[in-house]
C-alpha cells in the first residue's frame, strides 16, 4: 500500500449520503428532520429506509402503479384467449372448464415486487434500528397481495419506465442502492466504511457520483450565461475522407460547464485507487487521461477548452495540472467526501471559479 494510501481516512459521514443523493436525484428534497436524524443513523441502511419509508407514504395516497398482466387460468366462465391445446392437455372439460389466457390490470407488478422484497430485507437485518423496522412493518398490509421476488441486476435493468410510474424513481432508486451495496459497510456511529470502489463506470455509486456533481452545478451556480450539461462530443473527422464509424465510440461527457468563451469538462471517477504501477513507480490510469484528452480534443466548442478528471476521495488529496502544446489544460484532482459538506460546496466551487470566472480563491 502506498504512503498516500495509509493516509486515507477511509470513512465518510452518512449525512453527507443523504446529500449526493439530494443533488443526484432532484425529486429528493432535503427533509431537515432526516437531515439531523441521520446523524445518529449507525449504518448507511439506516439512512435508505428512512428515505424509503417517508417516499412511500407518498406513494401509498398516490396509489400503486397498475399494469396489464397476462393470467392463465382454468376457469368456468371464458375469458380473453381459449387455450385449447392446453385445455385438452389439462382435461379441464371434465370439471366443465377451460384453460383461458386474459390480461388483468394488477398492481402486482415489477415495480412493487421489488419494493415488497426491499422492506422484507430491511425488517430482517439484524442491525437495522428498531424503530424504523417499526415502521416499515406498517406498510405491509399494502403489499399483501404483491409478489416477493429474487432481486437481481436484470430485475432494475428490465423496467420499463413511462410517465404513468416516473413517481417511482425515488424509491426504485434507493432500493437499487441497497440491492447494490455499493455505499458501505457498517462502521462507527454517524460514518460508514466503503466496502470496495469497482473500477465500472455502470455501478450505481460511479452513477450517484456523477450525477450529483453535474446537478450540484446546475443548482448552484447562479450565473447568467453559465450553463452545465452533458453532451455528446462528435470526433473531429477529415469530411473529405471515406470514414468508416460504424464501430467508433461515441464520446458522452459526464459534466460539461460553459461560460462565455470558456468551456470545462468534467470527467468524475469513483475508483479505490486513483493510481496505477508501472515499473514500481505510481503512475496516473492512463485510460483515464487518455479519454480526458480525446474529449478536449474533439470538442468543437469556439473558445478556451480544459479538462478535468474529478476523483471522489475519501481523504486524499491531489491536484495536478498540466498545459498542453495548444494551450489547453487538464487537471486531476480530488474531491474529498470525508469532510464538512460546507467544504465539498467549497471545492466544488474552485473548480468553476478557477477556468471559468478567472477567481483564484
Amino acid at each position: 500500500m502506498s504512503e498516500n494510501e495509509n493516509k486515507i481516512i477511509n470513512k465518510i459521514p452518512i449525512k453527507n449520503i443523504y446529500y449526493l443523493l439530494s443533488y443526484a436525484y432532484t425529486y429528493l428534497k432535503i427533509d431537515e428532520d432526516v437531515l439531523k436524524e441521520s446523524e445518529d443513523f449507525r449504518h448507511a441502511e439506516d439512512l435508505f429506509a428512512r428515505i424509503l419509508i417517508n417516499s412511500l407514504s407518498s406513494l401509498i395516497k398516490s396509489g400503486f402503479y397498475r399494469n396489464y398482466i397476462v393470467q392463465n387460468d382454468d376457469t368456468s366462465i371464458i375469458r380473453g384467449k381459449i387455450n385449447i391445446s392446453e385445455s385438452i392437455k389439462r382435461q379441464t372439460l371434465v370439471n366443465k372448464r377451460l384453460n383461458c389466457s386474459y390480461d388483468e390490470f394488477d398492481k402486482n407488478v415489477r415495480f412493487n415486487q421489488i419494493i415488497k422484497s426491499t422492506i422484507q430485507y430491511l425488517i430482517g437485518l439484524p442491525n437495522l434500528d428498531n424503530n424504523l423496522i417499526e415502521d416499515l412493518k406498517k406498510f405491509r398490509p399494502y403489499f399483501q397481495d404483491i409478489s416477493l421476488i429474487k432481486l437481481t441486476k436484470e430485475t432494475f435493468r428490465s423496467l420499463k419506465w413511462n410517465k404513468n410510474n416516473k413517481f417511482y424513481r425515488l424509491p426504485i432508486h434507493i432500493c437499487q442502492l441497497i440491492y447494490e451495496n455499493k455505499l458501505p459497510e457498517d462502521n462507527k456511529k454517524g460514518k460508514i466504511r466503503f466496502k470496495s470502489f469497482r473500477q465500472d463506470k455502470q455501478n450505481e455509486y460511479a452513477k450517484l457520483y456523477e450525477k450529483f456533481v453535474l446537478n450540484f452545478y446546475k443548482k448552484e451556480i447562479d450565473k447568467k450565461g453559465f450553463k452545465a450539461h452533458a453532451p455528446k462530443i462528435n470526433w473531429k473527422l477529415d469530411e473529405s475522407f471515406n470514414n468508416d464509424t460504424k464501430h467508433l465510440p461515441g464520446m458522452n461527457t459526464d459534466i460539461t460547464l460553459e461560460y462565455e468563451d470558456k468551456q470545462l469538462i468534467i470527467d468524475t471517477k469513483f475508483y479505490k485507487d486513483i493510481f496505477s504501477s508501472y515499473h514500481s513507480s505510481e503512475v496516473y490510469h492512463s485510460n483515464n487521461l487518455y479519454q480526458i484528452f480525446t474529449y478536449i480534443q474533439n470538442s468543437n466548442f469556439n473558445g478556451e477548452i480544459n479538462g478535468v478528471l474529478l476523483y471522489a476521495s475519501l481523504g486524499e488529496d491531489i491536484e495536478s495540472e498540466f498545459k498542453l502544446q495548444d494551450g489547453k489544460r487538464i487537471c486531476i484532482k480530488t474531491l474529498n467526501l470525508n469532510q464538512d459538506w460546507k467544504y465539498i460546496d467549497r471545492d466544488l466551487r474552485k473548480i468553476v471559479n478557477k477556468y471559468l470566472f478567472n477567481k483564484e480563491d
